[in-house]
């Protein structure tokens, strides 16, 4: 009986982890010179459409709503499962077509962008799949969190799971995606992002989560203290007109 209910357990937390979403996240910094219709137009018109033929939704576009330079670029990718993120990736490098847009928009001379860097992110237990933005929420949060301690980062995830992230959606904090780092730079790190209809509504709803009685408890409970953080990093966007999120 223990051994049935042993390979039974063992079968459904497989089960689960393939229902998680894992996510691709690039960062791409464009030179002074580089041109942003460019940029835009192979997204929208080359990229984008041959990841949604290849079953891939909901594909996000951001712009850093600053001013800043290098100017900076986010593209947020969800895949169903890990095997569909390797399918994906062999087939675009592959794709005729996209390597032929590239070729047409990115000129020797006159790149489009600079480099980027990607990250990969497998969805928290508590928030499995990507959540699309109601209408009018195109104001974007994008924060990290890094940990000073593989530990640290598996109970701050833990805090998430266990009524963080209903305490979130308890202030309308618009939550989008929930992911733990399992490839990239400065790990151990989570990274989320959030939705609002502007930098006012997200300003007030901090407030409200920072007075939340479950969040005060939360805080200060023994298996969470010290689990956040040895560094946030904030970074504020908006979405552009062809982005699916």
């Amino acid at each position: 009986m223990k051994k049935i209910f042993f390979i039974t357990a063992f079968l459904l937390s497989i089960n689960l982890f393939a229902q998680k979403e894992f996510y691709e996240l690039r960062t791409y910094e464009l030179f002074q010179s580089s041109s942003v219709n460019s940029f835009n137009q192979y997204f929208e018109k080359a990229f984008i459409p041959a990841l949604n033929k290849l079953g891939i939704k909901n594909i996000g576009v951001f712009r850093e709503v600053s001013e800043s330079l290098p100017s900076k670029f986010y593209i947020l990718i969800p895949y169903e499962s890990f095997d569909k993120y390797q399918a994906v990736v062999s087939d675009i490098a592959s794709n005729s077509e996209l390597i032929s847009a590239s070729k047409t928009y990115n000129l020797y001379g006159k790149p489009m962008f600079n480099r980027y860097d990607t990250s990969l992110y497998k969805a928290f237990d508590g928030f499995p799949k990507i959540s699309k933005p109601a209408a009018g929420k195109g104001f974007f949060e994008l924060r990290t969190y890094e940990s000073f301690s593989q530990d640290a980062a598996r109970r701050k995830v833990n805090m998430f799971n266990e009524g963080e992230i209903k305490i979130f959606d308890d202030v309308e904090l618009g939550s989008v995606f929930f992911g733990e780092k399992i490839a990239g730079d400065r790990m151990p790190c989570l990274t989320y992002l959030l939705s609002f209809e502007s930098l006012e509504e997200r300003n007030s709803n901090w407030d409200d989560f920072r007075v939340h009685p479950d969040w005060i408890r939360m805080k200060n409970e023994e298996a969470y203290k010290n689990s956040c953080c040895t560094s946030i990093t904030r970074v504020f966007l908006s979405a552009l007109p062809f982005s699916q999120l």
